[in-house]
């Protein structure tokens, strides 16, 4: 999907309302460096977005960021398939080296993906929300 799509647009709304919700500065948050080059992926449920995946493939390495799932849709399989669906554009790409920040809450769900913890914890310096880098291998 390209940034001009009516469904881009929703899963910006998505992102802002579940990352940078009391932030003034939301949009010049989303719109990092990633964001025009990205490679943003949707979900839907009856025509509306109610999750979204970013990845950006730099080199030899693809880099997943600002995945959000809507509240209510969340535990329900929909993270899953939006990160699956990244994994394998990744390998369609002849990439086979991911890595990500995850929020200390989303570590597990990462585990379940084979994901490997790098480093140490340490708050992000666009929300000062705690995050954990991890690396994925692709076979």
């Amino acid at each position: 999907m390209n940034t001009e799509s009516p469904f881009y647009k929703e899963a910006v709304a998505v992102r802002e309302e579940l990352f940078f919700k009391e932030m003034k500065n939301s949009r010049d948050l989303i719109n990092d460096e990633f964001e025009l080059n990205g490679i943003h992926l949707v979900c839907l449920d009856q025509g509306k977005v109610i999750g979204t995946g970013r990845l950006n493939i730099v080199e030899d390495e693809a880099i997943i960021s600002q995945m959000a799932i809507k509240e209510n849709y969340q535990r329900q399989g929909v993270g899953a398939e939006i990160l699956k669906e990244l994994i394998r554009y990744c390998k369609r790409e002849g990439v086979f080296y991911l890595k990500l920040s995850a929020r200390e809450t989303a570590i597990a769900f990462y585990k379940k993906f084979n994901f490997r913890i790098l480093g140490d914890k340490y708050p992000s310096l666009k929300t000062g929300v705690v995050h954990q880098k991890m690396t994925l291998k692709i076979d």
